[in-house]
């Protein structure tokens, strides 16, 4: 049993709806079951009410459920119905939750999602005792009763299946237990009869490099070990979930760098078709993607914590690179302030050196160096000031690719549209710009090289000869953008009830940022003024001014907006 406690805040509302979105989609083995979560009294329970409820709450409560004998149950929904109901009684309170029950990996596996509030309207509060060991001794009773006990032969098949097993078993979290402060195992602290099969697992974690012999029963062991084959378990989760995203694709190959590296700067960019969308890691919480790459390349790629990081759609075509390892704006200051200090930094050498940071600027200076120092790259003196060393913006570098692992991947939408959308639409699409693929006979690749054949003969259909690898020319892309924009000021004029005006090559745009509009050339924001509106590009900082006044000036195709006292953004 594993669980999380998971605190609301504004952004929360996100994380919970995507959450429960994830373990809908991957729900049940029946296609009649498939995407509905269950809960005491449904077997398609609404969900929604759930969410708004825990939306106002303090807190909610995420459970992974994962019986060990799982694939002997007949099935999972009444087992999780009864441990519910165990815990209302250990709690004295009715519980609002929903379920899935997932079949994702090797081990069938239930999730719940639980309202932080009892029946009395009183913040929910479960002791760590329960949740670390209560429920699970609550749910092992259960199965207990469903199964049987496990006899001794049972047992001893189950550790003789872990000697092998490249995940964490019972006999590593025992060897776990028992080392002494030197990382050293003795196999004389094991039980007698258990100590043939504790030898031949310390082989098995001799082979993968995490236990080393160092005599007669005596195994140096690694000190992460546990941690190391929860990884290996968790790769082979993911390839297992790329095999089944890439069935029916027989032309498809997984590769060694099949799971993207976000700690390697030098991990090569992958564009192409997200295939699959969901949740990974250990308690479930992240969410991941597989990538149909134009190279051929399939692979798997961790976006971050769900709810975090932008939902992508399947069938959209994106671009994935390595988060950004260069020195951040403050690391910059924080270094030059240092180096014309003799090395050292402070808030008042730094407001010295720039008179107009504001008190909260210098402040997440200071947060950057405490957490710097936490990692051992700084120093902080007993008068608050701080040490800066001559190798800092290496340091920092080298400090932001070992975070890399707790960040998300940059992801870069190129388009929500699919191939076959974009070979016939009246707009500038990613097919229109992207190079033709070359020597690559299968997969996107090969599929993206046959779209771009259909889009040129369109194109010439409509009277826009275009030569395959040439592209379309300027004037070509400001006629199919031309049409675009004009097909979208048709639609959008009947709602707004003004006519639609194209915005000039040249000149001022001024009026009401109304909403933005995504269109095939791309996301365009709407601009009403007082006769007519207008549709010019969008850019992130015009939503702090929806529904206000905004100014730019065009200038070829680009706008320099002016949205207020010294907010400005050119596109």
């Amino acid at each position: 049993v594993k669980a999380r406690i998971v605190r609301m805040s504004a952004s929360s509302a996100a994380a919970l709806a995507a959450h429960i979105g994830y373990i809908r989609r991957d729900a049940t083995l029946e296609e009649k079951d498939r995407g509905k979560l269950f809960d005491a009294m449904s077997e398609d329970a609404n969900a929604s009410d759930l969410a708004k409820s825990i939306t106002d709450d303090r807190h909610h409560f995420r459970f992974i459920v994962s019986p060990e004998d799982g694939t002997e149950m007949a099935d999972l929904k009444p087992f999780v119905r009864d441990l519910v109901s165990q815990m209302e009684s250990d709690l004295g309170t009715r519980l609002e939750w929903v379920g899935a029950v997932h079949h994702d990996t090797g081990r069938p596996h239930a999730h719940l999602v639980i309202r932080g509030r009892g029946e009395d309207g009183s913040d929910l509060v479960m002791k760590r005792a329960y949740i670390s060991h209560g429920i699970r001794e609550r749910a092992v009773d259960l199965v207990t009763l469903e199964l049987g006990p496990e006899t001794r032969l049972e047992q001893e098949r189950k550790l003789q299946s872990d000697i092998g097993a490249e995940r964490v078993t019972r006999i590593d979290h025992f060897i776990a237990r028992q080392v002494g402060p030197e990382h050293e195992f003795r196999l004389k602290d094991s039980p007698s009869q258990y100590r043939t099969l504790h030898a031949a697992r310390l082989r098995t974690l001799e082979r993968l490099g995490l236990a080393e012999k160092l005599g007669a029963g005596r195994w140096q062991m690694k000190e992460n070990f546990r941690e190391v084959l929860r990884g290996l378990s968790e790769r082979h989760d993911i390839i297992k979930t790329m095999n089944r995203a890439l069935a029916g694709r027989g032309d498809r190959r997984i590769d060694a760098d099949a799971i993207f590296d976000k700690s390697d700067p030098d991990s090569r960019g992958v564009t192409g078709v997200v295939l699959q969308t969901g949740l990974t890691g250990e308690a479930h919480d992240r969410t991941y993607a597989i990538i149909d790459g134009l190279d051929g390349r399939a692979v798997f790629v961790e976006l971050g914590v769900a709810g975090e990081v932008e939902e992508v759609k399947r069938g959209a075509i994106v671009t994935v690179s390595p988060p950004n390892f260069e020195p951040k704006p403050s690391d910059l200051t924080i270094d030059r302030v240092a180096r014309a200090n003799g090395g050292v930094y402070s808030t008042g050498l730094h407001q010295a050196d720039d008179p107009r940071s504001s008190p909260e600027f210098v402040a997440a200076h200071v947060r950057r160096l405490e957490a710097l120092r936490r990692a051992g790259h700084v120093e902080r003196t007993a008068d608050a000031d701080w040490k800066i060393p001559s190798d800092y913006l290496d340091r920092t570098k080298a400090y932001e690719q070992r975070q890399a692992r707790f960040r998300a991947a940059q992801m870069l939408v190129r388009s929500e549209l699919g191939l076959r959308e974009q070979e016939t639409a009246l707009g500038v699409t990613w097919l229109d710009d992207v190079p033709a693929p070359s020597s690559v006979p299968f997969g996107f690749g090969k599929e993206v090289a046959e779209a771009q054949v259909k889009r040129r003969a369109f194109l010439a259909e409509i009277g826009m000869k275009v030569e395959a690898g040439i592209g379309l020319s300027a004037a070509q892309k400001t006629e199919l953008l031309r049409h675009d924009l004009a097909q979208a000021g048709r639609k959008l004029s009947e709602g707004i009830g003004k006519p639609y005006s194209p915005a000039p090559e040249h000149g001022h745009v001024d009026g009401t940022y109304r909403d933005p509009v995504s269109r095939v050339s791309g996301k365009f924001a709407v601009i009403e003024r007082q006769r007519d509106f207008t549709i010019v590009p969008w850019r992130q900082v015009l939503e702090q001014r929806r529904g206000m006044a905004v100014s730019g000036v065009v200038r070829g195709g680009r706008i320099s907006w002016t949205l207020g006292r010294g907010i400005g953004m050119t596109d």
